[in-house]
């Protein structure tokens, strides 16, 4: 199971050719992203922690343009969770099909803000990380 949100395409996510701009997409898994870890506290716990989740890669694979007033499905998954990384699978749907739009594979690495560097997984965090992971 993933946890997923809706967005509609309004006219400032389009291009000059009319379809979703590859920016767009970031801007909506990412959106995706921001919505999971709310809704699991996590953006709260890394706060209190003064640390963060840092994307370090994102490989996107476009599938099929999205046109104005589409309504697309975002579903997130956590998928790994490393010594130093966490993975994060994304799909985005037209909604209420399985027309894949695109995927995305995000990698994550555990930064602490104070030395801005990255940590290990561990202890609390990765308890919190695989809260998150199993309740999905």
């Amino acid at each position: 199971m993933t946890d997923y949100i809706r967005i509609k395409v309004r006219g400032y996510h389009l291009d000059q050719r009319g379809h979703l701009n590859n920016a767009g997409y970031i801007e909506f898994l990412e959106e995706a992203r921001w919505v999971l870890f709310e809704n699991y506290s996590a953006d709260q716990f890394l706060s209190q922690h003064d640390l963060a989740l840092t994307l370090v890669n994102i490989n996107i694979n476009y599938r099929r343009p999205s046109f104005l007033n589409e309504t697309l499905e975002i579903h997130t998954k956590v998928m790994r969770i490393g010594t130093t990384s966490c993975h994060i699978d994304q799909t985005i749907y037209l909604e209420g099909t399985n027309t894949v739009i695109a995927d995305a594979n995000n990698i994550f690495a555990l930064m602490d803000n104070a030395t801005n560097k990255a940590v290990a997984i561990e202890g609390k965090a990765r308890e919190k990380l695989e809260q998150l992971a199993n309740a999905l």
